[in-house]
């Protein structure tokens, strides 16, 4: 009966936090912690500090690039390899939205992309929300790739205890969400009506709003305002997660201690993200500081995922303690039995915080402690990306303005969304190749 009441007053917890937004989530989780100590007596359990630590020093990086204009130039990177391949919009938006969110670590990198996008997709008589959708859809899907994201850093700080190296994690995660990104924009590619039939295009043609041009404009992309150490800091964050990469695969590589241990990952994953901050920060002129790190819009999403490690963390972490035996005893029989309860678990809770970090701490330890197989506990986990069952992700809605055609929208029944139908393609796909590499790999 106690697990039943602590089951709901997580739950309960986790949506009063979501529906209060930002920040509160972590709050919400902290009243959870104390409820269960002061009032349940449940025993004290930490929040994962590795973790924590992992996403701390992974944002330093990501922020140092971006401070110094190394992301932005990773903008300019793409808008050129778009504007080479303008009638392929709809495919190459979300490739190449995956692949820069890859690079950079972050998410917010579509942002810049978008007014491209939707030019791009004009000019050529493509529906904008065709590549825009696909494109937020893949740019969300990338960071359970990379390893430069906080919560991929959440997920190989969780895993790697449990005996699953980041090299390992990786070979599955990375294909499974390239080739559902890739889906999301194939699927799109005949989505709503064809532009100059639409019916709100033709209004906003009729009163001016929106001009079609006859001939697609042959704009270059102008690198000449990045400075060289700009472009230097996206090299040195590259080589930094290349040198990651290979320490990971090569274990012989790490260096061996005096106490006759060898390196860990985790702890190489931190040192090597301080280094990389260190060094962009070097290359930082013009009276820039390393303090303009902490202004960046990367330092501060991760700063967003180290709260929710504090707060939701924790209280799942003391959950998960105290009804340890129930959990393992009782519901493991039942993710046992009906192991995609837990992969549309992942998918529900993903929908329900919006955000890759806090889904992350809730359900990875969770699966741990419920014994949950691994090929499954990651099918599941690539699944927190696919945020869009319902219009309430930041992304959803703020992609919505970008479409000047006004194709992009949310539906007059609230779920069917522009991103509805790639997001769900999306998550099936990830689900399944995943699952079926996880099976090979690990």
């Amino acid at each position: 009966m106690v697990f039943w009441i602590e089951l709901i007053i997580v739950l309960a917890l986790i949506f009063w936090g979501t529906r209060k937004g930002g920040l509160f989530m972590t709050l919400a989780g902290g009243l959870g912690v104390f409820l269960f100590t002061f009032v349940f007596k449940a025993p004290m359990s930490e929040p994962p500090l590795t973790v924590l630590r992992i996403i701390f020093a992974v944002v330093l990086a990501g922020g140092a690039m971006q401070a110094i204009g190394g992301v932005d130039y990773l903008v300019a990177v793409a808008e050129k390899i778009l504007r080479k391949y303008p009638k392929a919009i709809t495919i190459m938006a979300p490739v190449v939205s995956f692949v820069f969110v890859f690079c950079s670590g972050t998410g917010h990198i579509v942002w810049s992309l978008l007014p491209i996008i939707n030019e791009l997709a004009i000019e050529n008589k493509v529906r904008p929300e065709r590549p825009i959708a696909a494109s937020i859809v893949a740019s969300q899907n990338a960071v359970c790739a990379t390893p430069l994201a906080a919560a991929t850093a959440a997920m190989i700080g969780f895993m790697e205890p449990a005996g699953v190296s980041m090299v390992k994690l990786l070979m599955v995660v990375i294909p499974a969400t390239f080739i559902g990104s890739l889906m999301a924009g194939v699927v799109m590619l005949k989505k709503g009506k064809e532009l100059l039939e639409d019916p709100e295009v033709q209004k906003r043609i009729a009163d001016g709003t929106l001009k079609l041009n006859n001939e697609p404009k042959k704009e270059k992309v102008d690198f000449s305002k990045f400075s060289k150490n700009a472009k230097m800091s996206v090299a040195v964050f590259l080589i930094g997660m290349l040198l990651i990469v290979i320490l990971g695969a090569v274990p012989s590589l790490r260096p061996a201690l005096s106490d006759g241990n060898s390196l860990g990952m985790t702890d190489i994953i931190q040192i090597f993200m301080l280094v990389i901050a260190l060094v962009i920060s070097l290359l930082m002129r013009n009276g820039q500081k390393a303090d303009s790190i902490m202004e960046t819009q990367v330092f501060k999403a991760g700063m967003f995922a180290c709260a929710m490690v504090i707060g939701l963390c924790w209280m799942v972490n003391i959950f998960i303690g105290s009804q340890s035996t129930f959990l393992t005893e009782t519901v493991s029989q039942l993710t046992d039995k009906y192991p995609w309860v837990f992969i549309i678990a992942c998918y529900l809770v993903a929908n329900i915080t919006t955000s890759q970090a806090s889904t992350t701490a809730i359900v990875v330890p969770l699966g741990i402690a419920l014994g949950v197989s691994t090929p499954v506990l990651v099918a599941g986990w690539s699944l927190v990306g696919s945020h869009f069952l319902i219009p309430a992700a930041s992304e959803a809605l703020a992609a919505i303005p970008f479409d000047t055609a006004g194709t992009t929208k949310i539906g007059k029944f609230v779920f069917n969304t522009s991103y509805l139908l790639p997001s769900v393609v999306m998550a099936v796909v990830d689900a399944g190749v995943a699952f079926l590499l996880g099976t090979v790999i690990f």
